[in-house]
């Protein structure tokens, strides 16, 4: 019986039912049969099924014989001579009945039996196999679509939210296919060991353990010593690793920057540089960018510890998370006043007009340590700003202005979003045009709706600012000529003060300034660095739209609709 082989059923078992029905078996066969039935609970179900199913062939084989008039049944019209009534229904002109009724009778019953006696011998071997093909038809599993093979797991998760099919959770395991991340951050360890971290909005592919592309986005990958070779494709290049720890990120543009923080990697370009060359060696603390354009090039750049996050942030960023330090909204307004008369940008608030200043403190137990006190002033010249910042770790911000400006309120700032058009009302009908359906509208789009973000870099003592404009946030200036700023830390180490002026020029509203009377939209939001100064600890958003303050994790930076009011007073 080896057509049992490969089926998923025991092939010996099978032999056994075969001879068993073929009446073949042997003694030997007989009590090894007894023996698995008696020993085996599955071996007493197929052996069940496999007798219904000879049983249900053979009534079929029997029925065949019937039909076919192989059992000698006596034509209509004939007496069979065991009645014992001769002469009755007799054909006309022949012989007497009886004789007639005895001889044919008795040839069509021998003829039809003999025949059926052929036929059941000569397919005697054809019903075993037929039992033993339905028997395997029926219980041999159909063929099942091939598992994925899982090659990674997403270890970590902060606030993530995916786009496209796969939207995974921590802990769940990955198999080769596309990632899309929109927000948050996600850290991926591959079989191999390779850990990746991945930054939104980030797109990209897992390959294998020993591979994957990066469309857009930053990563991270840190590969030990024993993962030599690992590999990360972008448009332009593909970085492959000696062990190591190296950044890359594939801007909107297409560029590709790499930078090495541990080891050595070598960048392969996919088409070749001016000089010809295709294959460049980087060590640790060397940093190139990859051209988008058409003739490749690649040039060495700064190094900045500061471009790439390498450590997982556990924190939310999500504003109003039950993770703190933070403080659901309760301030729908703030009056923005004038001057009391020419203004000194000093970090000392003494000369302010602080009649319209709010107060914000986080939410139990950390109201003591983590607040804001806020004020802003006008006139026709410039938008004035003060905050007294609480937090045990000021002014300790390391991210770089001339590197990595668009990170740089994850190491402790103040933003603010305003909108300077009186023409857009209140509220604020803007919002980012990637996450919104049809074309984007001019207010998306406008140079007066502005975002702000104020920090002091402390290696260089230095005040910054960043400006972006548009809810699409993709043009900006950093530390801008015409502006002013000064931050001083408090005494006791535990509080800071920011001040600043900036013209309105900066703001879209240089030929006409917001004036008495307006009612615009504003935002504020205070964000708490670590003791390292780069990562995000906690934030404190004020001055919103009570409807969305209320639903807690409306994001300002993507709907306008979100922010409070600025009344000028």
């Amino acid at each position: 019986m080896n057509g049992s082989h490969g089926t998923g059923i025991d092939p010996e078992l099978a032999e056994l039912l075969a001879a068993l029905i073929d009446e073949s078996i042997t003694d030997e066969q007989f009590a090894q049969l007894d023996r698995r039935l008696k020993e085996d609970p599955q071996a007493r179900r197929l052996y069940l099924d496999y007798l219904q199913i000879h049983g249900e062939l053979s009534s079929l084989a029997v029925q065949m014989i019937v039909e076919d008039g192989w059992a000698g049944s006596p034509p209509t019209g004939t007496r069979n001579v065991s009645d014992g009534n001769q002469g009755a229904g007799t054909f006309p002109g022949d012989a007497p009945a009886a004789r007639r009724l005895e001889a044919p009778a008795t040839s069509v019953a021998a003829r039809g039996w003999r025949k059926a006696r052929r036929w059941l011998i000569a397919g005697a071997a054809a019903l075993a196999l037929c039992v033993v093909a339905a028997f395997v038809l029926l219980h041999v599993a159909p063929p099942q679509p091939k598992p994925p093979e899982f090659f990674a797991t997403l270890t970590h998760a902060t606030d993530c939210v995916w786009d496209g099919p796969t939207r995974p959770k921590p802990g769940d395991r990955l198999a080769a296919g596309g990632l899309s991340l929109r927000e948050g951050m996600a850290e991926i360890t591959l079989a191999s060991g390779v850990n990746l971290l991945v930054e939104a909005p980030a797109t990209m592919e897992l390959v294998d353990a020993a591979s994957s592309v990066l469309n857009a986005g930053r990563i991270v990958a840190r590969v030990p010593p024993t993962v030599v070779g690992f590999a990360v494709d972008t448009p332009r290049a593909r970085i492959v690793d000696l062990g190591t720890e190296f950044g890359v990120h594939v801007e909107p543009a297409r560029e590709t920057i790499v930078q090495v923080f541990d080891g050595v990697v070598v960048v392969e370009l996919k088409n070749p540089d001016a000089p010809g060359k295709r294959s460049h060696r980087l060590v640790a603390g060397e940093t190139v960018r990859i051209g988008a354009s058409g003739a490749v090039e690649l040039q060495k750049v700064t190094f900045s510890p500061e471009r790439f996050l390498r450590t997982f942030s556990t924190p939310s960023v999500h504003e109003g998370d039950e993770l703190i330090p933070f403080k659901p909204s309760q301030i729908s307004s703030l009056d923005v006043v004038p001057p009391p008369g020419r203004m000194a940008i000093d970090g000392d608030l003494s000369d302010w007009n602080q009649s319209g200043m709010f107060e914000a403190r986080c939410a139990e137990p950390f109201a003591e340590s983590y607040y804001v006190y806020g004020s802003m002033m006008y006139d026709k010249q410039y938008l004035y700003v003060a905050a007294r910042v609480g937090g045990p770790m000021p002014m300790r911000n390391v991210i770089d202005p001339n590197t990595d400006p668009w990170s740089a309120w994850m190491g402790g700032s103040v933003q603010f979003r305003l909108s300077t058009d009186r023409g857009f009302g209140w509220p604020v009908e803007a919002t980012k045009p990637s996450y919104r359906q049809g074309e984007a509208s001019a207010q998306d789009t406008s140079g007066r709706i502005v975002h702000l973000t104020l920090w002091y870099f402390q290696p260089r003592e230095q005040p910054c600012l960043e400006i972006r404009y548009g809810m699409n946030l993709d043009r900006g200036v950093v530390n801008p000529a015409g502006w002013q700023g000064a931050f001083r830390k408090a005494p006791d180490g535990k509080s800071y003060i920011v001040e600043c002026a900036i013209p309105w020029t900066l703001l879209g509203a240089g030929s006409d300034p917001p004036r008495a009377g307006d009612e615009l939209g504003l935002c504020w939001t205070v964000n708490w660095g670590d003791a390292s100064g780069k990562r995000w600890k906690g934030q404190l958003v004020e001055i919103k739209n009570p409807p969305y303050a209320a639903r807690g994790k409306a994001l300002t930076f993507m709907h306008a609709e979100t922010w409070g009011k600025a009344i000028y007073r």
